[in-house]
């Protein structure tokens, strides 16, 4: 075994001070998404203000959720599940997020209307398909036939189907989009977690009231 050595140059200081860390991407994205779809005002604070919250951010307002911010606060005053209120010809710029690109599909496989979804130079080359395909069994449609990058038409159905699906990449992305289709098709939908992936999405709707279960199956992670 090779042996090292650790140098320090400019040793600061001891202190003792309170440091803030800036709010979790993920889960700042997955408060607005989930917010939006409860009923009431939801609060939350440590948000990571960044280029692709506030994106998602625009997303919902213009999909008509109401969000304000109050000093270091967010509000977003949601109507339940299935209440977005879309207009004709609605696009939708989801800047380089691509948790939001994703996850906002799942929300709008009950929308049977069309809507745009674009990003900017990167978003647009980055795959879609690992959630098109899924979704195209709830009853989605996805346009221009066999495109799997944004641009892309999204249309859902009225009566979305339950589903079963086998998640074998361990995305958290995948299986949030998937569990966000889930809750908006009646019906029982089951999630077959192949590879494990990180569980705050299921964290966050457990905490909101959604009927969630979760079971391990085997000892080789599935779930």
């Amino acid at each position: 075994m090779k042996s090292f050595s650790i140098s320090i140059n400019k040793k600061i200081n001891k202190f003792k001070n309170t440091i803030i860390v800036d709010g979790d991407k993920s889960i700042s994205h997955r408060f607005f998404l989930i917010a939006s779809q409860a009923i009431g005002v939801s609060k939350a604070s440590g948000i990571l203000e960044a280029g692709d919250i506030f994106n998602t951010i625009s997303a919902l307002r213009k999909l008509n959720v109401k969000i304000l911010k109050k000093k270091n606060e967010y509000y977003v005053f949601g109507n339940g599940l299935g209440s977005f209120k879309i207009k004709k010809n609605t696009s939708i710029n989801c800047g380089n997020a691509g948790t939001l690109s994703r996850l906002l599909c799942g929300m709008l496989v009950s929308y049977p209307v069309k809507i745009k979804l674009f990003g900017d130079k990167s978003l647009n080359k980055r795959p879609m398909r690992r959630i098109i395909e899924p979704l195209q069994k709830f009853g989605m449609s996805f346009y221009p036939k066999n495109k799997s990058t944004l641009p892309l038409i999204v249309s859902g159905s009225q009566i979305p189907m339950p589903n079963e699906y086998d998640e074998k990449i361990g995305s958290a992305q995948i299986k949030s989009t998937l569990i966000n289709a889930s809750l908006l098709s009646p019906g029982i939908s089951k999630i077959n977690e192949i590879k494990k992936s990180r569980n705050h999405h299921e964290i966050m709707l457990k905490h909101a009231g959604a009927n969630i279960k979760i079971k391990k199956k085997y000892n080789n992670n599935k779930r």
